[in-house]
């Protein structure tokens, strides 16, 4: 099942190329007048962050780490306290023999589950609409500005002229600390669920990643209602999930 997940999983990052691609077509297609940027209430309110080649750094940091520590603590990391004792020596003489055990393979299925739903999503609007980015550029990547329309299945590029609708660096963040606080911070050495190391390492990552999706926002990496509509999605598309496929 995760080798077929991975597989979709990547079918549908083809989808949202090829999505990106017709909307590169329909964006050369607008009158200059309907080439601008909509008004945003965070935009008007906070300067232009003008060092564009460093504004995503912290978004590509902040999600190593978050992905970092995924991987450590609950693919390879500590067995869950619901683990058969009798499975739990299989991680200590190697790890990669316990990958799959317990719920290691539940987390990682779902995450990719999950995804794969939300990248569909997304490519329906990208490929329906033509919407300026918030700095008013139009397309992000202007070498495929003069994209031939039988050159959407082939060109590869992910050229933002359409509406995202959601903001795909929130929502890549937000799913990624939905897989930790389901089932890392459910782990023994966390303290267990309602203790107060829980509360605070709860609390700390939420946190951070409030103040990530205010930073997407304020660098004209998406409009405000992008974001909001990334942490609507993607929670209810991974809670979701435990109804249709059953969490162990």
């Amino acid at each position: 099942r995760g080798f077929l997940t991975i597989s979709f999983y990547f079918l549908t990052i083809y989808v949202n190329m090829v999505a990106s691609n017709l909307a590169v077509v329909r964006w050369n297609l607008l009158s200059d007048e309907l080439r601008v940027a909509a008004p945003d209430i965070l935009h008007d309110n906070f300067p232009i962050y003008t060092n564009h080649k460093l504004k995503e750094w912290p978004l590509v940091f902040l999600y190593i780490v978050f992905l970092a520590f995924t991987i450590r603590y609950d693919l390879l990391g500590i067995p869950h306290p619901d683990m058969p004792k009798s499975n739990r020596h299989r991680l200590t003489k190697g790890r990669i023999r316990g990958l799959w055990d317990y719920k290691r393979g539940e987390s990682f299925v779902r995450y990719f589950e999950t995804r794969s739903v939300i990248e569909l999503m997304r490519a329906s609007t990208v490929a329906l609409t033509a919407f300026s980015d918030p700095l008013g550029h139009g397309c992000v990547d202007h070498e495929v500005s003069t994209m031939a329309p039988g050159e959407v299945w082939t060109t590869w590029t992910f050229a933002r002229c359409g509406d995202n609708i959601f903001s795909g660096h929130a929502s890549q963040l937000l799913s990624l600390v939905c897989v930790i606080q389901s089932y890392v911070m459910t782990q023994r050495h966390v303290g267990g669920v309602g203790s107060s190391r829980w509360a605070v390492l709860s609390a700390a990552l939420w946190t951070s990643t409030v103040m990530l999706s205010f930073y997407i926002v304020i660098a004209r990496l998406h409009y405000t209602v992008d974001v909001v509509l990334a942490w609507i999605v993607v929670p209810t598309v991974w809670l979701a999930w435990g109804q249709v496929s059953g969490p162990s």
